[in-house]
């Protein structure tokens, strides 16, 4: 069975500042689409009179409330991931 070699240092350089940039790419999605969460849970919650708003909406006004934490949960451990890719690109090039 041939040996396998380790990446060059200049492709495992690559390989993670590629990866760093579609981590901070997927990580600027999650933090849209948890900011437009939060717009669409502000509107409902205010805008729909109590009095006429359905158990199912009520259901729904309060899962987009979910969404959005978990959303933005998400976001902050992407951040942390592109934080340690930074310090492994940073110290792979040193």
């Amino acid at each position: 069975m041939p040996k396998q070699t380790p990446l060059s240092s200049t492709k495992k350089t690559a390989s993670l500042a590629k990866a760093l940039k579609e981590n901070k790419e997927a990580t600027q999605a999650v933090e849209k689409a948890a900011d437009d969460l939060a717009v669409v849970h502000a509107v409902l919650d205010s805008e729909l009179p109590k009095e006429v708003v359905s158990s199912d909406v009520d259901r729904a006004v309060e899962q987009t409330s979910e969404l959005e934490k978990q959303l933005s949960a998400s976001s902050e451990k992407l951040k942390k991931v592109n934080e340690s890719l930074e310090r492994e690109l940073t110290n792979s090039k040193a």
